[in-house]
Formats: C-alpha cells, sequence, structure tokens
C-alpha cells in the first residue's frame, strides 16, 4: 500500500519536471517556479523573460466543456506572483509587455452562462470572451477579471478589485465592482 503511494506521487513529480522541462525548452528565458501548473502548453505563448512565481495555475483551455478553443499569451517582461489562475479556456487571455501580477489574480476568459442554466441546467453553458490586457499594467493582490474585459496600457487594477468592463489606458480603477478613479497623467 506505502509502495503504491509512494510510487503515485513518484509518477507526479516526474510529470510536472517533465512538462516544465517541455515549457522551459520552448522558452529558455522564462523563470518558472515550483509547482506550476500548466494545462495544455501547446496554447501557451511566452513572450522574453516571463517570470511564473510559484503556485501558479494557468489553463489554455483544450477541454470539450469549451469546444477545445482557448489559449494564453503573456507579454515579455512580465511577472506572475504566486497563486495566480488565468483561466483561458473557450477564448483567449492576451497580456502585453512588463504585466505586473500581484498574487491571488483571476483572469477568466469563460463563465458559466446563468441565465441559460437556469432554463437548461443539463446543457452547461458558458459564455467565452477574450480578456486583453495591455502593456506596463499593475494588477495588485487578489483582482479578478472577468470574460471579455479589455485594459488599456499603463492602467493600474486596485487590490480586492472585481474587474467587469472596460479600464481606459492610464486609468487607476478599484472596488466591486471597479469604477475609474483617477485617470494617471503620463508623459
Amino acid at each position: 500500500m506505502l509502495f503504491k503511494l509512494l510510487y503515485s506521487h513518484l509518477k507526479q513529480y516526474v510529470a510536472a519536471y517533465l512538462s516544465m522541462a517541455r515549457v522551459l525548452k520552448r522558452y529558455p528565458t522564462a523563470i518558472i517556479g515550483k509547482r506550476v501548473d500548466i494545462i495544455n502548453q501547446s496554447k501557451l505563448v511566452l513572450g522574453e523573460k516571463v517570470s511564473l512565481h510559484d503556485n501558479v495555475i494557468l489553463h489554455c483551455g483544450g477541454a470539450e466543456w469549451c469546444n477545445f478553443e482557448g489559449s494564453i499569451t503573456i507579454g515579455s517582461q512580465s511577472v506572475i506572483s504566486s497563486l495566480c489562475v488565468f483561466w483561458g479556456c473557450g477564448a483567449n487571455i492576451i497580456i502585453g509587455k512588463n504585466f505586473d501580477c500581484a498574487p491571488g489574480v483571476k483572469i477568466y476568459a469563460s463563465r458559466t452562462d446563468y441565465e441559460k442554466t437556469i432554463a437548461y441546467p443539463a446543457l452547461n453553458p458558458h459564455v467565452f470572451e477574450d480578456v486583453i490586457i495591455g502593456d506596463n499594467v499593475i494588477c495588485y493582490t487578489n483582482a479578478v477579471i472577468s470574460p471579455g474585459v479589455k485594459i488599456g496600457n499603463g492602467a493600474v487594477i486596485g487590490a480586492n478589485s472585481l474587474v467587469l468592463n472596460d479600464v481606459p489606458e492610464n486609468a487607476i480603477v478599484g472596488g466591486s465592482p471597479a469604477k475609474v478613479l483617477r485617470i494617471l497623467e503620463r508623459n
């Protein structure tokens, strides 16, 4: 019994190691922490020097429930901190360069279609919409970005914000739901 348990854990460890080795072979400048889980690696694109910290989950679609669609693209020099979850299922998550992402941020390109679920619960319908994040965006701890949101270059997303609508360039947004607090003056 103990042998089976140890063998099972060893098998999982080896599979995870080989998985990360494949990613690092494709993206040699990437920095990948411990226990990073990348689902459907073939739909992941990383720019130069992207850093994925410990315990990040990147789901790049490819499952039946999302019509085998979805992908995640992360631009150069971006940092994805620990405990972030990016759910690029059924649609795409496209992140620009120099994205500074604090711990616990969640980005979703899909959600359950609650209106259709009530009428047709057996269908388990979903809404799939691309999430597009511009260059030089800062996203603070535990923010949630919903399907279909576009965030402009230089925007700042406050901690614990729920982003349901587009964010203009250089805007600071915060709250649940997130609202524009001010526009930064940048040269």
